[in-house]
């Protein structure tokens, strides 16, 4: 009937379908036969039946009635007569499980992911770096020919091409719990084989960085995990004569900083004894006594990552081989990674590695020595300096014929970059480089001498020829945005082969951990300021927590709109300030120039750059302040005495708050 209801009218029609629903609810409820009670078997005896679960009763000679009655009826047979016998007593049906919704869960699963190989992520990788070379080569292309066109579709293919290739970086990231998954069950057993009861705490399990790197460190972290079981955390009865709860704490932290990845290696245990380390130096060695007495305790603990060096009184199967931390060591700092080590006497040691989040594109300075240029990865800077121009040794001391530069009160060792690679190029002057970029390697500064810096690029790592393989401070070589090939300078390899370590000890300079270097910035109180002159005589002080880059502009790359005279920069449009005009002091014929390059301090104002123009940059300064009195003039937060000279102390963020509708523009 209602097949003909819908051929006909296109409806189900009038018919009461009411009786053959219920029929087939019914035919799908189990049945009980009602069997009066005295023909109960004596063996069957009904027991409490809780309430969520009823029970059914059969008799012996009930046969298959029940699975007969809960079978369906087919759908195509309407004339079928049922035989139904109600039960003593109406039983709920079971709840019917409802699989729709988990169905559709699953498809929406299955429709969101897909499953790819490694092989097509490299591909991808692959080709985005190629297209990170072809973005460069425009850029540097449009910035030739000052077309304003060829400039708007540059930079819109810049912003296009760093998306793709956040985006491809994204698919290759893995979260590091894939490496700490197994050490929970690794330390249970480990410490169950000593005797010892340890904690294990993991925090940043979540953190991810490249597929690559997390294949890399596996083994590292292992070993560190194992030693820091073995040697760092003592046994319950140690634990008992230190005053120490017998349990101790082994916790695993990691987290993202400065576009590295930071992972952490921490226990509450007896610590490294820096005596034993000197002994065992001594007993190989390695370095004799004098040394040794010119070493930080920094130093003393770096010792440990030599090959063969090792403090365990007994060899197990544990450790103390001695061929771990500098495997350790080489290993990290092979994919460009550090790491520092920390201990104390009956507190513990905590071991930080600082690894880059990928391998394939790095931020890098590039720098000339000697007419070629070079490029140096970012992580590795600490700072930039000019050397003075009205001094011949520009700053540069001598001690026992060894070059030296005073760095915020120590000495640091210097590398001439020209005469290390012994090149012989067209530099003006080659026996005086212009700049000085200060290295961290492993857990010291040195000083590279070079004749010029350039800019900072995103750069494409390319293996390095086998030919430069054996130099030993060379990383790979790079691409750049002119079609010209540049070697990528490894610090730690220009570290070995400029003998800086063996320099600090043979001169006899106590040297300065990081740590150490922090405690006595603390201790003199010197707040990091940029000195800077606005015009005539006046010395402005700028803190350098508000300075975010120092920059050179031409005249020509300022556009006027308006009133305000801007500059593109990093991808978007800064405004350029005066900052003598904003403060009200008389501007020098100097800063008028138009043929001289504009000095500018970049400062980040909610979340955008803003570029204040200054007449010199004059230094950087680490030392106390002493404030002779407050603001002199709209602008300036206080007054005090920097190096002998009477200067003015402007905070940024105020000034520019207070003032941005109505600061005057270069003029």
């Amino acid at each position: 009937v209602i097949l003909s209801s819908l051929e006909s009218n296109q409806n189900e029609g009038n018919s009461d379908s009411e009786a053959i629903i219920k029929t087939l609810n019914d035919s799908t409820k189990p049945t009980i036969p009602n069997i009066p009670a005295k023909t109960l078997p004596n063996e069957i005896k009904p027991s409490p039946t809780p309430v969520f679960a009823p029970t059914m009763v059969f008799p012996k000679d009930a046969g298959n009635s029940f699975s007969d009655a809960v079978k369906p009826v087919p759908s195509t047979v309407f004339s079928t007569t049922l035989v139904v016998e109600k039960p003593a007593a109406p039983i709920a049906a079971p709840k019917e499980k409802v699989e729709e919704p988990h169905k559709e869960v699953a498809s929406a699963l299955s429709d969101s992911s897909v499953r790819i190989t490694v092989d097509i992520l490299d591909k991808l990788m692959s080709l985005a770096s190629e297209l990170v070379l072809s973005r460069n080569q425009l850029l540097q292309c449009s910035t030739r020919l000052n077309d304003s066109m060829l400039q708007m579709a540059s930079r819109q293919f810049n912003l296009v091409t760093s998306e793709l290739q956040e985006a491809l970086m994204k698919t290759r990231m893995q979260p590091i719990s894939n490496v700490w998954n197994k050490f929970p069950r690794m330390v249970r057993e480990v410490a169950f084989k000593l005797g010892k009861q340890i904690n294990l705490q993991m925090q940043g399990a979540d953190t991810e960085l490249d597929k690559t790197l997390i294949e890399a460190i596996k083994d590292p972290l292992t070993h560190l995990v194992r030693n820091s079981i073995d040697h760092g955390i003592e046994s319950p009865e140690g634990r008992a004569r230190a005053n120490k709860k017998p349990e101790g704490t082994l916790l695993l932290r990691a987290y993202h900083e400065s576009g590295r990845v930071n992972v952490v290696i921490s226990d509450d245990g007896k610590g490294i004894d820096l005596n034993r380390v000197k002994a065992k130096a001594l007993e190989k060695q390695l370095l004799s006594s004098d040394q040794l007495s010119h070493m930080g305790d920094n130093s003393v603990l770096q010792l440990i990552f030599l090959p063969g060096f090792s403090t365990a009184e007994k060899i197990t199967s544990v450790s103390g081989r001695g061929v771990g931390m500098d495997v350790v060591k080489t290993n990290i700092e092979k994919i460009g990674g550090m790491i520092d080590i920390q201990s104390e006497v009956n507190k513990g040691t905590t071991i930080h590695l600082r690894i880059p989040l990928t391998l394939a594109i790095i931020k890098a300075l590039s720098i000339t020595a000697a007419g070629q240029s070079f490029t140096i990865p970012q992580t590795h800077i600490t700072e930039l300096l000019r050397l003075k121009d009205d001094s011949k040794v520009g700053g540069i001391e001598y001690v026992h014929e060894t070059p030296v530069y005073r760095f915020r009160g120590k000495l640091i060792p210097l590398v001439n970059l020209a005469e290390l690679l012994q090149i012989k190029g067209k530099s003006d002057n080659l026996s005086q480089p212009n700049h000085l970029v200060i290295l961290q390697a492993e857990d010291r500064q040195f000083g590279l001498l070079v004749d010029s810096v350039k800019d900072t690029n995103e750069i494409v790592v390319k293996p390095l020829p086998s030919r430069l393989k054996g130099v030993g401070c060379f990383a790979g070589v790079t691409i750049m945005g002119d079609g010209l090939v540049q070697i990528i300078l490894d610090v730690s390899g220009v570290a070995r082969l400029g003998r800086v370590l063996p320099k600090i000890r043979d001169l006899g300079i106590k040297d300065l951990s990081a740590q150490d270097e922090i405690k006595a910035d603390n201790q003199s109180a010197g707040e990091g300021l940029l000195l800077v002159s606005a015009g005539g005589e006046s010395q402005i002080a700028i803190p350098l927590e508000q300075v975010v880059r120092l920059e050179e502009f031409r005249p020509h790359q300022l556009e006027k709109t308006g009133d305000m005279h801007l500059v593109q920069y990093r991808e978007g449009i800064m405004p350029i300030y005066n900052l003598g005009n904003i403060l009200g002091i008389k501007v020098g014929e100097e800063i008028q120039d138009k043929t001289r390059k504009i000095q500018v301090v970049v400062h980040k104002d909610a979340g955008k750059y803003v570029g204040l123009a200054v007449e010199k940059i004059l230094d950087t300064v680490y030392e106390s302040i002493k404030i002779n009195g407050d603001s002199t003039g709209y602008g300036i937060k206080k007054t005090g005495v920097v190096s002998g000279k009477i200067t003015e102390f402007v905070d940024l963020g105020v000034l520019l708050a207070l003032t941005v509708k109505k600061l005057e523009v270069l003029s």
